[in-house]
């Protein structure tokens, strides 16, 4: 007796396929969040820096005038990086400054900033003044990774508001250091905008794309 062999009309499906657009995923995400982060740079005049969506201004004004290791006023704490940091007002109103006193680096004696914030923020930027070198700023997540850096302008002997920050998703701390030594530096009118808890990317969430990517690779490698 003849047997009728049926064959399947189900197209065959590549397990590669999957994993070329798992891969191309996950890359998409990690490139739209690095694609997030930007400088935040402009002049305000006697205002404060223009932080979208900011949530607290920190002006010093209430901080005795001295030299600090650290600094905590309200959700944010600022340090010293190899040195004090200082309250001052000998030029209140110049350099960027504003009101009756300015965060400096002790006459520079102090070559780099730490700012901490309590929560996490997804962006700021301070009054930047008598800058005569090329100073970093560095913004990290909770996990204290790198999320990006910038160079801030040289402002000199300017005094029209020049503000210099940061915008990125998920910014827990942030350092901000010199090119060279001696450099004497003004801050003052630190904004920020606290991150909502709804808009924040969870460590764990890039973690698991870092590994979905190394896992795909590992997979492509093995089914060539």
């Amino acid at each position: 007796m003849a047997r009728t062999v049926l064959m399947s009309t189900r197209p065959y499906l590549d397990p590669r396929d999957n994993m070329n657009k798992n891969f191309l995923a996950a890359a998409a995400l990690v490139a739209c969040a690095a694609a997030q982060a930007t400088p935040i740079t402009g002049t305000s005049g006697l205002g404060a820096p223009i932080v979208t969506g900011a949530t607290g201004v920190v002006t010093f004004e209430t901080d005795a005038i001295g030299s600090y290791a650290s600094l905590t006023d309200g959700t944010l704490t600022v340090s010293g990086i190899g040195g004090n940091i200082r309250v001052a007002n000998d030029y209140a109103g110049e350099y960027n400054g504003r009101d009756t006193r300015y965060l400096d680096n002790s006459a520079g004696g102090t070559n780099g900033f730490r700012f901490d914030f309590s929560t996490t923020v997804s962006g700021f930027a301070f009054n930047w003044g008598a800058s005569d070198v090329a100073w970093t700023l560095s913004a990290y997540d909770a996990l204290g990774t790198l999320i990006e850096t910038a160079v801030a302008p040289i402002t000199g002997g300017s005094n029209a508001g020049d503000y210099f920050g940061l915008s990125a998703a998920g910014i827990k701390y942030a350092t901000l250091t010199a090119s060279s030594d001696g450099d004497w530096v003004f801050i003052d009118n630190i904004a920020y905008a606290a991150q909502a808890s709804n808009d924040l990317p969870e460590p764990g969430s890039i973690a698991l794309i870092g590994l979905a990517l190394l896992g795909a690779g590992v997979a492509r490698r093995r089914s060539r």
